[in-house]
């Protein structure tokens, strides 16, 4: 009888400890940390996502996604992830285990040209059963090899490939597992974990409790150390890149996909003192108008516009502001300001900002004739043109006065080109964005004053306005140019391929050799904008991204290439390129069906034809060349068919035929 009882007893006390176990398992809180605690304040830029495994099936249904699957870099780091994933032996995958959990991926400067990623993964209530981090061992395939080390008392999980000795880090804290390809990063995470930065920055904590709805995931941008990160790709300094870093704080987007075409982010900006009482200038002086696109050239690479009320206001609202918290700031423009017009005897207020409208943009123009250092330019609004052109002389006359500089006036197609030599001005009246203009030349086309040191520049203006060949008759822009508002404070445009080749000479090496190799994929990425309006306390932003499946920028460059060049039949010989059979492409069967891509070479070494492929199938860009590395055929394949229109040239460049799928 007394067995029976303690056999009883222990049954009971086993039943207690299971009702107890599952009590504190689900329904007693357990000890949690806010993921974003765990991110180095280094962090260049991060992504959040609430729903990894349904916003992935959403990207997948994207053909934005498949052609960053082309791209050999984001490859590899799809085939990193999938190794997380497939380290583990248990039939339920990583990434199926950790389900609808919260996800954060930020990117970190690991070199002075290299940057790395670190993974913070919200486990949840699997962090109390330790499930990982005591079995690791146990659900790892025999080709890795396990290794533990402490760093400040916390504990490191490293997983060694055998066959490529990457070693991917893993470590628990509370309810968060952290992983990364770089050991460092896990470590300056268990480091911000015991003294957060970000997460608990007021400045970053106002812009997440904006942007936290439910979307495809965010992304977050840290400011302030954007130019460590440009650094990695230009070896040529950045106004903008500065000013952004030096006075603007965080951005937060939500990021969409529009169909197969568009990449959308919408969110809010914020910055210093001086970022937030431009803020508040901007919001009390209204938005404006983008209309220099009328003046603008289609051969613009970019094009940042700045819109308000009026100039005048905007300037005297800002600098009012400015005076309680940044004295010496405002005295150090006033001192330049009263230097140069004791220097010039001239009135900035009467002779510049009282004819200055509603907006002023700066451009950057790419065209044959046209250097890297050429195509720069400012557009400055009028309210009054002939106001505008009176003060302007009166400016050049006392110019003329105080330097030896001597300039007749140029009339090129009936408009006055003039110069001024003014060093450091526009700095001083509009801001570091617009110092290089130092000593520019300047015309006026309708109601704006168009400034530039190059007077090319000009005369590329003057060519496209009078031939209509301007951003504002760009059907291609005009379209995506109605994804933002007809009035903002700030209008950023960039087309990519332009500005790429605009800007190439200043890129650093490595980057310029990326840039080459994977120009087919970057070159389809056609358009990006970003849009901001000044409300009470940050600007809110938009942002697009414009991908072009059919955009071929090596077609392209051919055809303008051989424009005027005749069709010379006696070049076409049948055998080797025929209207009927031209497009008739042999079956493509890859060595390797988990490859992005499919390439033939000649025995010379050139590509004789190379294939974007899904699963071993054509689907993306397929382009075929010549002996000598002319390009012979462009088109591209969707999922194993031809798609859209295919394109074949001759030896000489010459296009010759064309038709649709």
């Amino acid at each position: 009888m007394n067995r029976k009882k303690y056999i009883y007893f222990a049954l009971l006390v086993l039943i207690g400890l299971l009702i107890y176990k599952a009590v504190t398992f689900f329904a007693l809180d357990e000890d949690r940390i806010n993921a974003v605690y765990l991110v180095p304040k280094d962090a260049v830029f991060f992504m959040e996502m609430d729903e990894p495994l349904r916003n992935m099936k959403t990207l997948a249904e994207s053909e934005i996604l498949d052609h960053l699957q082309t791209n050999d870099a984001i490859h590899k780091m799809s085939v990193k992830l999938n190794v997380v994933d497939s380290i583990f032996q248990s039939e339920t995958s990583l990434f199926e285990l950790i389900g609808n959990r919260d996800v954060i991926i930020s990117a970190h400067m690991i070199k002075r040209d290299d940057y790395a990623f670190l993974y913070v993964v919200d486990m949840q209530k699997l962090s109390q059963l330790n499930l990982l981090k005591n079995n690791i061992n146990q659900v790892l395939r025999s080709d890795f090899k396990v290794t533990k080390r402490f760093y400040k008392e916390v504990e490191i999980t490293e997983v060694t490939d055998q066959d490529t000795f990457e070693v991917l880090s893993l470590a628990f804290i509370k309810n968060q597992m952290i992983a990364s390809y770089t050991h460092t990063l896990v470590e300056k995470s268990i480091e911000e974990f015991q003294s957060p930065n970000i997460g608990r920055s007021l400045q970053f904590l106002e812009i997440q409790r904006e942007v936290k709805k439910n979307d495809l995931f965010r992304f977050y941008l840290n400011h302030k150390y954007l130019t460590s990160y440009y650094k990695a790709f230009s070896n040529e300094e950045s106004a903008i890149i500065s000013m952004l870093e030096k006075h603007f704080s965080f951005s937060g987007f939500r990021v969409d996909v529009d169909s197969d075409r568009l990449l959308l982010a919408s969110g809010y900006t914020n910055g210093d003192p001086i970022v937030q009482n431009l803020i508040t200038a901007l919001y009390n002086s209204g938005t404006g108008s983008m209309n220099a696109t009328s003046i603008l050239p289609r051969e613009t690479a970019l094009y940042v516009g700045f819109g308000f009320d009026d100039f005048s206001s905007l300037h005297h609202n800002f600098y009012t502001l400015l005076a309680d918290q940044q004295i010496e700031m405002v005295q150090e423009y006033e001192a330049g300001r009263n230097q140069i017009e004791k220097l010039l005897d001239i009135n900035l207020e009467r002779d510049f900002y009282d004819w200055m409208d509603d907006e002023l943009a700066f451009a950057k123009a790419d065209a044959p004739n046209i250097s890297e250092k050429e195509g720069l330019a400012i557009l400055i609004k009028t309210n009054d043109v002939e106001i505008a052109r009176e003060r302007l002389k009166f400016v050049e006359e006392q110019i003329r006065k105080k330097s030896p500089v001597k300039f007749k006036e140029v009339d090129y197609r009936g408009y006055k080109i003039n110069y001024l030599e003014i060093k450091g001005f526009f700095k001083l009246i509009i801001g570091s964005l617009f110092e290089n203009i130092e000593k520019p030349y300047y015309t006026i086309i309708d109601d704006y004053v168009i400034f530039s040191n190059s007077p090319k520049t000009l005369k590329l203006f003057i060519d496209s306005y009078e031939a209509e060949e301007t951003l504002e008759n760009d059907e291609y822009f005009q379209e995506f140019r109605e994804e933002f508002s007809s009035k903002s404070n700030v209008f950023l445009y960039v087309d990519t391929n332009k500005l790429s080749n605009a800007s190439s000479k200043f890129l650093t090496a490595d980057s310029r050799r990326k840039l080459e190799q994977n120009e087919a994929f970057f070159s389809q990425f056609t358009q990006i904008g970003l849009e901001l309006k000044a409300s009470e306390n940050f600007f809110e932003s938009k942002a697009a991204i414009h991908y072009d499946r059919d955009y071929d920028y090596e077609a392209i460059l051919l055809e303008e290439r051989t424009k005027d060049m005749p069709l010379d039949l006696v070049t076409i010989k049948k055998e080797e390129i025929s209207k009927e059979t031209i497009f008739d492409i042999p079956d493509i069967f890859p060595d390797d069906f988990t490859a992005n891509f499919y390439e033939k070479k000649y025995n010379n070494g050139r590509t004789k034809m190379k294939v974007y492929l899904k699963n071993g199938i054509p689907d993306g860009r397929y382009k075929e060349y010549y002996f000598d590395g002319q390009l012979k055929i462009s088109g591209r394949f969707d999922e194993g068919e031809k798609d859209g229109r295919w394109k074949a040239y001759l030896r000489d460049g010459k296009l010759y035929h064309k038709e649709r799928f």
